[in-house]
C-alpha cells in the first residue's frame, strides 16, 4: 500500500463532511465568541463547535486541530455528555491518525468504541471500526484492514448510511486489490461504483474508476485499465487528486505497452496536478514513469533529470515511512492486547454457556439430583466469583493465559465429573427405577395373590435399600470430587467403629446366610477422619457380603507396623477377575459394578470412594483377589501420634 494514497483514502472516508477548509474563518470567529462566555465548558453546542473546528484544520495544523478536539473532549466530560465525549474522541482519533501517530490514534478509538459500546450508538462503533481499518490500511496490514471495515460496513448497513457505506466498499475493494485477490476486488468496487451512480455521489464514482483502473493494470489488462482511468478523466467529477492519480495510471499502463511519448505527456500532466495539491507520493509515482519512459525514447538527458528528481522526493517519502513505522510498532503491541482480550471474553463466554447447559441438565434429573443440583450451583457461584477476580488481575498477557489455562482445566475436570455421574445415572440407576416402577403397577392392578404380594413387597423393600445405597455413593463421590475431599483428623479407635457398623451390617450377612467375623483383643488407634473410615468400612464390608455366597464368611482383623495400623477385610467370596482388577479405583459404572450373589446392584462408585476417603487420610489400599476362592482389602491408616 502506497502511503500516499492511504491519506487519500482517510481524507475520502473519514471526513465525510466536506468544504470545510473554506469555513475554517468562520467557525473561529464562532469559536471566539462562544469561548468568552462563562457556559462554555457546560454548552453541548460547543462541542460540535470544536470537532467541526478541528476537522476544518486536520489537515492544514494538525497541532491546533488537536487542541480544538481535546477542548471539545473537556466540555463533554464537564457536561458529562456521553454522545458528545464519543464524538470528542472519534475527532481526536483522526486527528492523531493525520499526524501518525498510530499508537495514540489507536489509543482513542479504543476509548470510542468503548463508550459508544456503553450507550449503543451505533454510528460511533462504525467510526471505530473505520478508523481502526484505515490504521491498518495506511501500514499495509490488509486483512486485519478488511476485517475492520467489514464490521463497520455491516453497522452503517444497518443506519442506512450510504455516504459512509459506499466509502466502506471502495476501501474494502482496494484493500482486495493491494492483495492482488482480483476477483473479491472488482466485487466490492463494482459495488461501490453502483451506489455512487443510485446516488449521484459522483466523487466515489471516480474513486471506483480509478481503483478498477488500478486492479486491472496489476492483472496487466493495460488497455482496459486506461479505458477506466479515461471515464475518470471524462466524467462530470473533476479532482485534482483524482486525475493526478488517473493521469499516472494511463501513463504507466502505456509505458507497458511501449507507448512512450502518450507515457511521458500523461506523467507530467499527472506530476502538475500533484505538486498542485502537495502529493508527495503521486509527484513520485509520475517521475518515477517519467525517467522510465523517456529513457525508453532514447533522451537519456531528461531519464537523468526525472529520475533524480524522483530519487530526491522519494528520500522524503521514506523518512516519513520510517517515522510511520517506528508508531507502527507500538500499534502491533496494542493489537495484540486486544486480541488476547477478545480471546478471554470467547473464554469466558464459553464458560458462561458451558455452566448455564449443565445447570439446565441437572435440573431435569430426578428427587436426589436436585441436591446434586445445589451442589454444583455453589460450585457456579465459586466459579463466577474466581471468574471475576480473573478479570480484575488482567496486568499481563503472560498472567492472563496461565489464569485461562488454570480455568479450563477446572471445567474439563468438572465436565469429565458430569459425564461420569451422567454415565451412571442413565446406565445403573434407569434400570431399577424401570423395575420399581413395574412393581407399583402390579400393585395398583390389584391382581395378586397374598403370597405374590408379599413376595413382590419383600422384592420391593430390596431395590429401595439398593437404590438408597447407590444414590447415597453417588452423592458421597459427587461432593468429595466438588469439595476436594476435606478432611477432619482425629485419633479413633478403629475397632469401636467398625464394631458399629458391624452391627449395621449383621442383618444383610444374617439374611444371606454368611456368617461375620470381627476378631480383635485391644483398641486399635488411628489418625483420620471419622466420617471417611465409616464410608471406607461400610463399602468395604458391604461388597464383601455382596459377592459372598450362603455359607460363607466375611472376616474382620488387624495388624500393624511402627507407623500404620492395617484394617484386614476377607470374604470366601466370587472373587475379581483380573479384567476387573485392572479398572479398580479408576472407573465408575456399569464397566466395572457387578450384580451380587443375591442379584444386588451397585452404581461402581463405592470403590472409588474407598480410595479417594483413603488416600486423603494419608492412607493406602492392597487388594488380593482370586476367581472362585475369595477377596482380601487391607486398609493402611496412620497411627495417632503425640506430635500429629
Amino acid at each position: 500500500m502506497k502511503k500516499g494514497y492511504s491519506l487519500l483514502i482517510l481524507l475520502l472516508t473519514v471526513f465525510s463532511q466536506q468544504g470545510f477548509s473554506g469555513q475554517a474563518d468562520s467557525l473561529r470567529q464562532q469559536y471566539q465568541k462562544a469561548k468568552v462566555k462563562k457556559n462554555f465548558y457546560s454548552d453541548t453546542a460547543n462541542i460540535n463547535l470544536l470537532t467541526s473546528l478541528s476537522l476544518a484544520l486536520r489537515t492544514e495544523n494538525t497541532d491546533t486541530a488537536l487542541m480544538y478536539s481535546k477542548e471539545a473532549l473537556k466540555v463533554a466530560q464537564n457536561t458529562k455528555y456521553d454522545l458528545g465525549e464519543a464524538n470528542a474522541w472519534a475527532s481526536i482519533g483522526g486527528t492523531y491518525y493525520v499526524k501518525g501517530s498510530y499508537f495514540l490514534s489507536l489509543e482513542a478509538v479504543t476509548k470510542l468504541l468503548d463508550i459508544s459500546s456503553r450507550i449503543n450508538y451505533k454510528k460511533g462503533i462504525g467510526d471505530a471500526h473505520q478508523l481502526r481499518g484505515l490504521i491498518y490500511l495506511g501500514q499495509d496490514e490488509f486483512k486485519d484492514a478488511i476485517r475492520e471495515f467489514l464490521k463497520a460496513l455491516a453497522i452503517y448497513r444497518q443506519l442506512g448510511n450510504q455516504f459512509k457505506i459506499s466509502r466502506m466498499l471502495f476501501d474494502i475493494g482496494l484493500s482486495y486489490d493491494e492483495l492482488r485477490d482480483s476477483a473479491r476486488a472488482f466485487q466490492y468496487l463494482k459495488q461501490a461504483r453502483a451506489m455512487g451512480i443510485a446516488t449521484k455521489d459522483l466523487q466515489i464514482v471516480a474513486m471506483s474508476y480509478n481503483r478498477m483502473g488500478e486492479t486491472y493494470y496489476h492483472f496487466k489488462q493495460y488497455d482496459t485499465a486506461i479505458v477506466y482511468h479515461n471515464k475518470v478523466l471524462r466524467g462530470r467529477y473533476q479532482d485534482k487528486w483524482e486525475n493526478a492519480f488517473a493521469y499516472s495510471g494511463m501513463a504507466q499502463a502505456q509505458y507497458e505497452l511501449k507507448k512512450y511519448q502518450q507515457a511521458v505527456q500523461n506523467a507530467l500532466t499527472s506530476f502538475k496536478l500533484a505538486s498542485q495539491v502537495n502529493s508527495l507520493w503521486d509527484q513520485v509515482r509520475a517521475l518515477k514513469i517519467l525517467g522510465k519512459a523517456y529513457a525508453a525514447t532514447g533522451n537519456f538527458e531528461r531519464a537523468y533529470k526525472y529520475t533524480a528528481l524522483m530519487t530526491a522526493y522519494n528520500d522524503s517519502l521514506l523518512n516519513d515511512s520510517k517515522e510511520r513505522n517506528i508508531n507502527y510498532l507500538h500499534l502491533q503491541q496494542q493489537r495484540t492486547e486486544n486480541l488476547t482480550l477478545e480471546k478471554q471474553n470467547e473464554v469466558e463466554q464459553q464458560k458462561t454457556r458451558f455452566n448455564l447447559l449443565l445447570m439446565v441438565a441437572i435440573g431435569v434429573i430426578a428427587v436426589c439430583i436436585s441436591i446434586f443440583a445445589f451442589i454444583m450451583s455453589r460450585s457456579n457461584i465459586q466459579k463466577t466469583n474466581l471468574n471475576t477476580k480473573l478479570e480484575r488481575r488482567n496486568k499481563s498477557i503472560a498472567s492472563q493465559k496461565e489464569e485461562i489455562s488454570i480455568q479450563n482445566e477446572k471445567l474439563d475436570a468438572l465436565n469429565h465429573i458430569k459425564n461420569q455421574l451422567f454415565s451412571v445415572i442413565s446406565h445403573d440407576l434407569r434400570g431399577p427405577f424401570a423395575s420399581i416402577m413395574q412393581t407399583i403397577e402390579l400393585i395398583r392392578n390389584d391382581d395378586l395373590t397374598d403370597n405374590e404380594r408379599d413376595f413382590i413387597l419383600e422384592n420391593f423393600y430390596k431395590q429401595v435399600g439398593q437404590i438408597s445405597a447407590m444414590v447415597n455413593n453417588l452423592l458421597l463421590w459427587a461432593n468429595s470430587q466438588l469439595e476436594g475431599n476435606n478432611t477432619q483428623p482425629a485419633d479413633l479407635d478403629a475397632t469401636k467403629i467398625i464394631t458399629e457398623i458391624t452391627g449395621v451390617s449383621a442383618y444383610l450377612a444374617n439374611s444371606k446366610k454368611v456368617a461375620l467375623i470381627h476378631e480383635y483383643d485391644a483398641a486399635k488407634p488411628v489418625f483420620a477422619d471419622a466420617d471417611h473410615l465409616k464410608i471406607i468400612i461400610q463399602n468395604l464390608l458391604g461388597n464383601a457380603i455382596k459377592f459372598t455366597s450362603q455359607g460363607g464368611t466375611v472376616s474382620i482383623y488387624y495388624s500393624d507396623d511402627a507407623d500404620y495400623q492395617a484394617i484386614h477385610i476377607k470374604d470366601t467370596g466370587v472373587g475379581i477377575s483380573l479384567e476387573k482388577m485392572g479398572k479398580l479405583f479408576k472407573v465408575v459404572g456399569k464397566s466395572i459394578s457387578n450384580y451380587g450373589t443375591n442379584h444386588e446392584q451397585g452404581a461402581g462408585i463405592g470403590l472409588l470412594l474407598i480410595k479417594q476417603f483413603t488416600e486423603v487420610n494419608k492412607g493406602r489400599l492392597t487388594i488380593h483377589s482370586e476367581p472362585g476362592v475369595g477377596t482380601e482389602v487391607t486398609v493402611y491408616l496412620p497411627k495417632y501420634k503425640a506430635d500429629q
